[in-house]
């Protein structure tokens, strides 16, 4: 199966929406026009459904494939989490002054408390898995889910051996799972399972343009709108698993979006999205804040603005290599040599059945 290019442009997008977001809450005190709740329920749709493509891809083992994910998520976390323990231990962070004079709660919470390199480390590769808890980069929350939701897809593909078995312990997965983002990883592999019923299902431009605008809407809109919609009003998160459920659904089968996501800036966003994600908080708490502080009151919002997004995607683009495109060949090599040591064999054959999309 190619690559899906357009699922790439998504990732990006919502990577941006995340920073963006954050940038609104520092400078401003809201965020609300970059819901970044609504990008991270994207995130996880998105990965369930490209991590079932690779499970039933793979060769590798499921505890190969375990060692290959944890790799790749902990790698490119770790060199960002030493990029903003360093800040911290130079005294660097500035968010604290600075959400005096902005009046941002987001940006007063972070950074007050003091360095210690031992706890980076074990918060880093153990803490943030066990209970989504970082104090160095409070993006780092997601990881416990994305972890999670990546293992129980490895292991249903690798017991699955039909679509019908599989999806039956993706809807008990969910069962399980009700009210937590890793239930958003049992969807997108849904997604991928039944991605030719689902073309058929949205037949006519109409139609996917409706589950789309719908889905965004969900997505993106604060809570206190959908109720004055006439929705009703139960937790925001379930809204927005909802309209991240209905995007990509949309995006999966409407060749107009997959253009526009799939073109050389959509591929651009999604190569730097990992990187783009972990990296903007320390700089929102130190570059950022300290551009509050030292620029004139009727320039400071606009050019801490403006300074902030060139330097994150300078700095983006600049480490995708090393942040985001070795560790991935590393943790590729990793699992190839976990098989190698333990001589596994994956529990089924990859099926040989999967369409594309």
């Amino acid at each position: 199966m190619a690559r899906e290019a357009h699922l790439d442009g998504v990732r990006g997008v919502a990577s941006c929406v995340v920073f963006f977001g954050h940038l609104s809450l520092a400078l401003v005190g809201n965020g609300w026009i970059f819901n970044g709740n609504g990008a991270v329920c994207i995130f996880f749709v998105l990965s369930g459904y490209v991590l079932s493509e690779l499970a039933q891809r793979s060769g590798l083992s499921f505890p190969a494939q375990v060692v290959r994910r944890y790799m790749r998520l902990v790698i490119p976390m770790l060199v960002t989490s030493l990029f903003a323990w360093a800040l911290l231990a130079l005294h660097l962070y500035k968010n604290q002054e600075a959400a005096a004079l902005t009046g941002s709660w987001w940006l007063a919470s972070w950074y007050k408390f003091d360095s210690s390199f031992k706890a980076m480390v074990v918060e880093t590769v153990y803490g943030v898995f066990v209970n989504g808890h970082s104090d160095y980069n409070c993006n780092l929350w997601t990881m416990r889910p994305e972890l999670i939701g990546s293992l129980f897809v490895f292991l249903v593909n690798a017991a699955g051996r039909t679509p019908r078995i599989r999806a039956m312990c993706y809807i008990l997965l969910s069962v399980g799972y009700w009210g937590d983002y890793v239930l958003l990883f049992p969807v997108g592999a849904l997604l991928h399972e039944y991605r030719n019923d689902l073309g058929q299902a949205q037949n006519g431009t109409a139609w996917k343009a409706a589950v789309f605008l719908t889905g965004l809407l969900l997505v993106s809109a604060p809570q206190i709108w959908l109720h004055r919609l006439g929705l009703p009003a139960i937790d925001g998160l379930y809204w927005h698993m909802l309209g991240a459920t209905m995007l990509v659904a949309a995006i999966l089968n409407w060749p107009l979006l997959q253009a526009v996501l799939g073109g050389a800036v959509g591929r651009l966003l999604g190569r730097i999205s990992f990187v783009l994600y972990l990296i903007h908080v320390p700089i929102i708490c130190s570059l950022t804040s300290w551009l509050v502080l030292n620029v004139p009151p009727n320039l400071a919002t606009p050019a801490a603005a403006s300074a902030t997004i060139v330097v994150v995607f300078a700095v983006s683009i600049a480490m995708y290599r090393w942040i985001d495109l070795l560790p991935t060949r590393w943790s590729r090599s990793a699992g190839r040599a976990v098989d190698g040591w333990l001589g596994s064999r994956p529990l089924v054959k990859p099926d040989k059945t999967v369409q594309s999309p």
